[in-house]
């Protein structure tokens, strides 16, 4: 008898960085998706940019990495960004914590790039070290957007998890930006019941 729960990944990607000459690139990402060819692929855009086709506010990965492997496949995209904002809308807009912010954002950057490849960023180590340098960064932001990304992310996993009880015991790929990762993967696990959440590399 087939197994009727949901298997989930998550998998991290690094906005434009994905440019960049390193292992982890646009083409990489393409790859990745298509090879794990995933029954329902939840990715940040908004319901109604997706259906009018309006990536300018996507994210660069839905844009140039995910939308032309939705077109060319199969594979179910599913829009699950509440609102257009992305990590770096949050940015303070100056003075010392618009500084400090860009600081933490380079190391952040120097960071995936030692990563350089799809297992390293989605791994242990990496994923330590992002989740702290982007704790350190929203702890400069304003106390109301900290409130309005908190609140992003806990929307976006509602409708994952929507997408997920309309259509059970599918295989699902979240693919979002790194710095969402560590927001994620907590409020995700109190839906165990809901799905079986696996790495990446076993959905």
């Amino acid at each position: 008898m087939k197994d009727s729960k949901t298997r989930l990944a998550i998998l991290g990607t690094m906005s434009d960085l994905h440019r960049q000459p390193i292992s982890y690139d646009l083409a990489c990402l393409r790859k990745v998706v298509v090879d794990l060819a995933p029954d329902l692929l939840c990715a940040e855009i908004t319901l109604d940019n997706w259906e009018q086709e309006e990536f300018s506010r996507a994210s660069f990965e839905v844009r140039e990495a995910l939308a032309p492997v939705i077109a060319s496949t199969d594979i179910v995209l599913v829009p699950v960004a509440p609102t257009s904002e992305q990590y770096a809308d949050f940015t303070p807009d100056s003075g010392w914590r618009q500084r400090l912010v860009r600081t933490f954002d380079r190391i952040l950057r120097w960071g995936q790039i030692q990563a350089d490849d799809v297992k390293n960023v989605n791994g242990m180590w990496f994923g330590a070290f992002c989740h702290t340098v982007c704790w350190l960064t929203e702890m400069i932001w304003t106390a109301k957007d900290r409130a309005a990304w908190e609140k992003q992310n806990e929307d976006l996993v509602e409708n994952i998890v929507h997408a997920i009880q309309r259509d059970s015991g599918r295989r699902v790929l979240v693919v979002v930006q790194c710095q969402r990762l560590h927001r994620l993967i907590p409020l995700l696990h109190v839906y165990d019941d809901l799905f079986t959440m696996v790495a990446y590399q076993n959905l």
